[in-house]
C-alpha cells in the first residue's frame, strides 16, 4: 500500500468524528500554515483542500517521523508525527525538505492561529513516542504547492483522540472568550457619568443642583486698601468631558504585497579571515589571502548583511552566479546576529 492508494476522505463531520469543530476555523488555520511554510521558504505556496485518513501507527506505508508535541486545555501531552508522500516530490522553492520540519512548521501555523483567534496556544514542546506501535492515529493529507509548481505532500498524524481533544479545547476557549466578552462593566465612577450627561440631549441632563445660599457675613464685606469691594467667589464645577473607552482592536493584517518593492542588497561571500595590521600594511598586488573555507566548499549568501542561505557558484554566460542549495530556517533569520 502506498499513500497515494490509501483510503482518503474529505475532512468533515464523519471523517473528523469529534474534531469536526476545527472545520469552521479551517481557512484561517491553512492561510497561518501556509504563511509559515511560505517564510520558511521564501516562496509563496497554496494549501489544497484538507483530506482525512485511519490508521495504527505501525501500518503506515512509510515510517511517521516524530516532530514537535503539543499540550491542551486539561489533557495530556499529545505527539505529532509526519511522513511525506514519495510520489509527490520533496521540494519547495527549490528548497528540499524532510516531513518533520514541514510538521514543525504546520504546528508553528496552528499554534500562531489559535493564540490570535481564541487567546490561547498549542503549548508546543519536544518529540514524543507514540504510545504504542498499534495506537490508533488520525492522518491528515496535506498537499502544498509552489508558485513555481513544486508539489509535495504531507501526512500529519496526531493520537486517534486528538480530534475529540482538539474540538474541546476550540468550544473551551471559545466559551471563556464569550464570558470575557459579556461580564458586564464595573459601576460607573463619577467621571463617566459626567461623560454620559455631557454626550447626552441637553433636555434628557439632570438640573444641576441649584447653588446654595451663601451665608449672612457675621461682618462687612472685606475690602482691598484702596476701598475696591472683594469679588464674589467664582461659581466653580468640574467641566463634563466624555469618558475615554480603548477602540476595539481588530485581527493584525498583512500584506506582503506592499513589500514586495523593497530592494535588498545581495552578497555572495566566499570566506574570511583575519590578519593582523602588520600583514594588511604589507598587501601588494599579487598577494594571496588565505580564507577560512575549503576549495568547493558552499559560499554564503547574504542580504542586507545577513546570511539567509548557502550556494554553490556558477557560471550564466560571462557572469559568476550561484545556485542556492540551502536556506537558513526562518526562527535562525529572524535571531538577532553577531557577524
Amino acid at each position: 500500500m502506498s499513500w497515494q492508494s490509501f483510503d482518503w476522505k474529505p475532512a468533515d463531520g464523519a471523517s473528523l468524528g469529534a474534531g469536526a469543530s476545527i472545520l469552521p476555523l479551517w481557512g484561517m488555520l491553512r492561510s497561518a500554515i501556509a504563511e509559515a511554510i511560505s517564510a520558511d521558504a521564501l516562496c509563496p505556496v497554496t494549501i489544497g483542500d484538507l483530506t482525512v485518513g485511519h490508521m495504527n501507527f505501525s501500518e503506515a506505508p512509510t515510517p511517521l517521523i516524530g516532530a514537535r508535541s503539543f499540550e491542551l486545555l486539561g489533557t495530556d501531552r499529545r505527539g505529532a508525527w509526519a511522513a511525506l508522500d514519495p510520489d509527490t516530490g520533496d521540494k519547495i522553492g527549490g528548497n528540499t525538505y524532510v516531513a518533520e520540519r514541514l510538521q514543525e512548521l504546520l504546528l508553528d501555523g496552528m499554534d500562531g492561529a489559535f493564540e490570535s483567534l481564541l487567546g490561547e496556544g498549542l503549548g508546543l514542546g519536544p518529540a514524543v513516542e507514540p504510545a504504542s506501535p498499534d495506537a490508533p492515529m488520525l492522518l491528515l493529507r496535506i498537499q502544498i504547492t509552489s508558485v513555481d509548481n513544486e508539489e509535495l505532500t504531507l501526512i500529519s498524524a496526531y493520537d486517534e483522540a486528538v480530534a475529540g481533544e482538539l474540538s474541546a479545547h476550540i468550544v473551551a476557549l471559545q466559551a471563556l472568550s464569550a464570558e470575557a466578552a459579556s461580564t458586564p462593566p464595573p459601576p460607573a465612577t463619577p467621571v463617566s457619568q459626567r461623560a454620559q450627561e455631557f454626550k447626552a440631549p441637553a433636555a434628557a441632563r439632570p438640573a444641576a443642583p441649584a447653588p446654595a445660599a451663601p451665608a449672612a457675613p457675621a461682618a462687612p464685606a472685606a475690602s482691598f486698601g484702596s476701598g475696591v469691594p472683594v469679588p464674589p467667589p467664582a461659581n466653580v464645577r468640574p467641566a463634563l468631558m466624555p469618558e475615554l473607552t480603548a477602540s476595539p482592536i481588530g485581527q493584525p493584517g498583512y500584506n506582503i504585497d506592499l513589500l514586495l518593492g523593497v530592494t535588498l542588497q545581495v552578497a555572495v561571500e566566499i570566506g574570511r579571515t583575519t590578519l593582523p595590521i602588520r600583514d594588511v600594511l604589507a598587501l601588494t598586488p599579487g598577494s594571496i589571502i588565505e580564507l577560512d573555507k575549503l576549495a568547493g566548499e558552499k559560499v554564503d549568501i547574504l542580504i542586507n548583511g545577513r546570511p539567509i542561505a548557502q550556494g554553490e557558484v556558477v557560471v550564466v554566460d560571462e557572469n559568476f552566479g550561484v545556485r542556492i542549495t540551502d536556506v537558513v530556517a526562518r526562527q535562525q533569520r529572524l535571531q538577532p546576529t553577531g557577524r
